[in-house]
């Protein structure tokens, strides 16, 4: 799938957390990936070194984590699936709530988004994605996220 029609890309992305209690944290990766397209649908595998999972578990080899995106167009839907030192796979459609495992080396937690907006702007060399969401955990809301994916 990945290796068809595929090229080399540069994913930046950057992640923005409102907590309750209103402390923001940003967190950005820049990495090297695959382009490809397939039956409507825009594929982005890439990897990153997770660090806060570094510095926690020091006796552990380097904690990477395998992201494959995918951006469906129509309707206007977002996959994200990760797996290695984390494992957790989430859907984003506006207006709905998706639920699932996350996947940790100290455990599983029940991980929602619900999704408030999605906006998707394809460029000749660069394709700009924006998830805006409210972060759950346990059923608990924890933060208000935004995150930017810049594929180049």
């Amino acid at each position: 799938m990945i290796k068809e029609n595929s090229r080399e890309c540069t994913v930046c992305v950057t992640s923005e957390q409102r907590g309750i209690d209103g402390e923001t944290q940003i967190f950005e990766t820049k990495s090297r990936g695959r382009l490809s397209e397939k039956e409507r649908a825009l594929y982005v595998l890439y990897e990153e070194i997770v660090e806060e999972l570094q510095e926690n578990t020091a006796s552990m080899p380097e904690m990477t984590v395998k992201n494959l995106l995918k951006i469906e167009e129509e309707p206007l839907r977002v996959s994200l699936k990760k797996s290695g030192a984390v494992s957790w796979k989430m859907t984003f459609e506006q207006g709905k709530r998706e639920v699932s495992e996350y996947g940790t080396p100290c455990g599983m937690l029940q991980i929602g988004a619900d999704t408030k907006r999605i906006t998707l702007k394809k460029e000749q060399k660069k394709t700009s994605l924006q998830l805006l969401y409210t972060l759950l955990i346990q059923g608990e809301k924890q933060a208000d996220c935004r995150l930017e994916i810049e594929i180049l």
